[in-house]
């Protein structure tokens, strides 16, 4: 009996070498193919949106590989405060190692909410400090000053009580909003993604072109990526998106140092969008092509790890379906989205209705 078991686990560990072996070559061998970069040329060429993920990969895959960006983060935030109640949840729960860094990640998520960062509709009037006098009268291009710190555009507000003019810059540079702290959806996933970062944690920038734009991490616990929302202070509710906020989309896709891939089989639970905007062959093309370059100087251990890691979210996808997942309230109050006024959150379909 013990020389059939060493023989079935000599069998095994070969197969396993050999399927290790081939993972790696299939990464390895695609490396300067004419046909593969001939297709992808031409597509971001010819198609606008394939031209628009080529643009969002070359901002959102390595944009957050700085470390000084992430010493400049950990000295900002206050860190005695959360690492103290990282360790009294984990003693109150009996939490095991494992579990550390989703407590960790929870925490962040709760600091970053209500202590840190905080949600601007309007901004406040320079003279009188106040912004329920604000009004939008348009947008206006980056001065010298803002262009600095990849400002995209400047919504213009006017006081109506003092009519003095107050400029609110879209920042894209997560530094300068570690300073200014405030802003909408974008601003708070491009810090939250960068203090993740930060903490070495896996992380990917998970963007919707419904404009919401969210994070995802990768816990060691529990084997798979999880789905982040730092407006909402949302923990593994992907969701809340179709069923909580009643929110039609038609493309999600994730963006980070190693990956870029198509997730919206995840968040797209029901009112699903036409997706026409690119073919869906294309489309997997694309990712893929994209996620060779990035990983085009990684070890084999490296390529192996990761490609593990994409087969069993591929598995995950194959699943039961998660649409009978009911709608939830991570905070306190009624479905639909918890951050943003009523009139934006009406006018972006995003108010549960």
């Amino acid at each position: 009996m013990a020389d059939i078991q060493e023989t079935l686990s000599s069998i095994s560990k070969k197969f396993l070498e050999l399927y290790r072996s081939k993972v790696v070559s299939q990464w390895k061998g695609i490396h300067g193919s004419s046909d593969d970069d001939r297709r992808f040329n031409s597509l971001i060429q010819h198609n606008g949106f394939a031209n628009q993920i080529f643009g969002l990969y070359k901002s959102l895959c390595f944009r957050y590989e700085n470390d000084s960006w992430y010493s400049i983060v950990l000295d900002t935030l206050n860190l005695d405060l959360i690492y103290a109640n990282i360790d009294k949840a984990i003693m109150n729960n009996n939490a095991s190692d494992i579990e550390y860094q989703d407590y960790l990640v929870k925490e962040l998520l709760r600091y970053f909410k209500n202590d840190f960062f905080s949600w601007c509709n309007k901004p406040k009037c320079v003279k009188c400090g106040n912004d329920d006098q604000m009004e939008c009268i348009g947008t206006d291009r980056a001065n010298s000053e803002e262009a600095k710190f990849q400002c995209g555009n400047v919504e213009v507000f006017r006081c109506n009580s003092t009519g003095d003019i107050t400029r609110f810059p879209r920042y894209n540079d997560p530094v300068k909003l570690l300073q200014t702290r405030t802003g909408r959806c974008g601003e708070w996933c491009n810090v939250f993604t960068l203090i993740l970062k930060s903490f070495g944690l896996d992380a990917r920038y998970i963007w919707n072109k419904e404009d919401h734009v969210w994070c995802e991490f990768y816990s060691p616990n529990l084997r798979r990526w999880v789905h982040l929302d730092s407006c909402e202070q949302s923990f593994d509710e992907p969701h809340i998106y179709s069923n909580n906020w009643n929110k039609k989309m038609s493309y999600v896709f994730a963006f980070s140092n190693d990956i870029v891939v198509d997730v919206s089989s995840r968040y797209i639970l029901k009112n699903n969008l036409p997706r026409t905007d690119i073919s869906e062959a294309d489309l997997n093309f694309l990712m893929v092509y994209l996620t060779r370059m990035l990983r085009k100087e990684l070890t084999d251990d490296q390529l192996y790890t990761l490609d593990c890691r994409d087969e069993q979210e591929r598995l995950e996808w194959q699943k039961t379906p998660t649409s009978n997942h009911k709608a939830t309230t991570t905070l306190e109050g009624t479905q639909g989205r918890e951050s943003g006024s009523t009139a934006w959150k009406q006018q972006r379909g995003e108010d549960g209705s």
